[in-house]
């Protein structure tokens, strides 16, 4: 964990440098950004016998177009491990994946709203476990500098029918999540 977060860290500051940089340039020439985001959620979505993906769940990159005022398309791809237990209180460690394509249109100034698509997936010793997810929320940015900004958006996501190894059943479900995170543009 403390080498993922000082990789984080380090990945941090060389985009705020990139953007230090790029601000002796004037105006974007290309809209294409890299950045990342912390994503919080209320749980899996599954009931609350299994509290799963509560709090921080994963740490994202990402890279799209972002259009200043008029909106964006973005691909992430997140990753964490987090430690079970069954019914035995036997641990075991899930490895998360996830990939997300997210497509959002600026409202009213920096406010936007968005929509998303999620393939995740869960791997232990137990068993594997994929599901689909959608969801919609809304977003606002904070521009750092001319080339550098800060964003926190709300979604509402469905996690869509699939079989559950852990839980041993089909599941579906609502859960909401947060994410902040920052994107600097490339050129």
């Amino acid at each position: 964990m403390k080498t993922k977060i000082s990789s984080i860290l380090l990945f941090l500051l060389a985009c705020s440098c990139l953007g230090f940089a790029q601000t002796a340039s004037s105006g974007i020439q290309v809209p294409l950004f890299v950045g990342g985001a912390l994503e919080f959620g209320s749980g899996t979505g599954i009931g609350a016998q299994n509290e799963r993906g509560v709090g921080m769940r994963n740490i994202e990159a990402m890279a799209g177009y972002w259009y200043p005022r008029i909106g964006f398309v973005r691909a992430g791809y997140g990753y964490s491990t987090f430690e079970e237990t069954d019914d035995k209180d036997d641990e075991y460690s899930v490895e998360h994946y996830d990939i997300d394509v997210e497509l959002a249109v600026h409202a009213y100034g920096d406010l936007y709203v968005k929509g998303a698509y999620s393939r995740a997936r869960d791997l232990s010793d137990i068993g594997d476990v994929s599901w689909n997810e959608w969801g919609v929320g809304f977003g606002s940015i904070i521009t750092m500098m001319t080339k550098t900004m800060l964003f926190a958006e709300v979604e509402y996501r469905w996690v869509l029918d699939h079989y559950d190894p852990f839980l041993n059943k089909n599941v579906n479900g609502t859960r909401l999540q947060f994410n902040l995170g920052f994107a600097v543009y490339v050129y």
